[in-house]
């Protein structure tokens, strides 16, 4: 079972049961051992994770936004988890993180998506804690030393590709999914670059 802050949801099978109408998108999932995580650092990490993505799509983010992302765990057994090639039974690392975004790709620049993986890292410290640990290699001072361990992925949906209800849902319908008339030059900057990848969408299929 899974946490969703803000609007709650269950995941039953493959099946995302939520108690709210409407388009559900980003979601994000997080990959990590079973137990690694319990159901209030779940629950922190879930709110702060949701607003940290859809923060970065709409300005401000309202609670229609916040409502629309759903934020899920997936746990992994250490037999099925291989860190390097190596079962993590017989690993010294225990803790792997595996955070993915799914996102409508007009939404994001790479100042965003560079905005979610700092904000993404301090959630976790922020539900974790720093231990005072830090890793450095050739330069690069990693700290806490566990955040080389979480991976993130933002996985964008290029414009055309997202659907919902059984029909294509593009960047104008999304932002009134997401209240994203609320902030209207947010808005404006994803709509430009929504038309352009649909654009070159459309040359390239011509």
């Amino acid at each position: 079972m899974s946490l969703f802050t803000g609007q709650r949801a269950v995941l039953a099978g493959n099946v995302l049961l939520t108690l709210a109408e409407g388009l559900k998108m980003p979601y994000i999932r997080v990959s990590c051992l079973t137990g690694a995580l319990n159901h209030t650092q779940k629950a922190t990490l879930a709110s702060r994770l949701a607003d940290v993505v859809m923060g970065q799509e709409i300005e401000p983010l309202t609670e229609i936004g916040r409502a629309a992302a759903a934020v899920f765990f997936d746990e992994i057994d250490e037999h099925n988890w291989f860190p390097g090639g190596v079962s993590l039974l017989d690993h010294p690392e225990k803790q792997y993180f595996v955070v993915e975004a799914v996102v409508a790709a007009s939404f994001f620049n790479q100042s965003r998506r560079d905005i979610v993986q700092t904000e993404v890292a301090a959630a976790f410290v922020a539900v974790l804690g720093d231990d005072g640990t830090s890793l450095e290699r050739e330069g690069v001072t990693v700290s806490p030393a566990y955040l080389m361990r979480l991976h993130t992925a933002i996985i964008e949906i290029p414009e055309g590709s997202w659907g919902a209800g059984g029909r294509t849902v593009d960047t104008e319908l999304i932002g009134k999914f997401i209240g994203a008339g609320q902030g209207p030059s947010r808005f404006a900057e994803a709509r430009a670059l929504g038309a352009k990848m649909k654009a070159a969408r459309q040359l390239l299929e011509s």
